[in-house]
């Protein structure tokens, strides 16, 4: 008996994974603007705020990329609700709002603030796609977004207020 190559007609829904692999955005955020900051971040922020260095600036983004690798697989299998799903969303909040501190610091400094091109191009509209998808498959509820708004601005203020020590 042979087997067929393909899912019948019915049964073309993707596959549980893939419908939360959004899920994985505030991750693949977070990698291509540290790409982004990596070559100029630290000089531009010794000029602007306090002292750091590449290797310093890489010493506390890489394990916390592995935190937001962590908290974004474990809210794609979680798949809606709960602390992975809250999380997830934190970050992908903290983005967008990391990247409008990118450009007022740009527009206000007259100096351009490394990050500022991904968090236009690909954070804000990154975190406008992810909190429409994640209301429209109902992956989380009016509560839990706020919360994760409310944990997200805290974290991004305290990444902010990090480049005062």
């Amino acid at each position: 008996m042979a087997t067929p190559l393909t899912r019948p007609a019915a049964d073309l829904r993707p596959t549980p994974w893939l419908a939360a692999a959004p899920f994985l955005l505030p991750y693949l955020v977070y990698v291509l603007h540290t790409l982004e900051e990596l070559q100029g971040f630290a000089a531009w922020a010794s000029e602007h705020f306090g002292p750091e260095t590449t290797g310093m600036f890489a010493a506390y983004h890489i394990p916390l990329m592995l935190l937001v690798l962590i908290v974004s697989w474990r809210a794609a299998l979680a798949g809606r609700h709960g602390a992975w799903v809250v999380l997830a969303a934190a970050f992908q909040w903290q983005f967008a709002v990391n990247a409008l501190f990118h450009l007022a610091a740009w527009i206000a400094l007259g100096d351009y603030s490394p990050g500022a091109v991904t968090g236009a191009v690909v954070s804000i509209p990154a975190a406008v796609f992810f909190f429409f998808w994640i209301r429209r498959q109902r992956r989380a509820t009016a509560s839990e977004l706020t919360l994760a708004a409310v944990i997200g601005t805290l974290i991004a203020a305290l990444a902010i207020g990090f480049l005062f020590l």
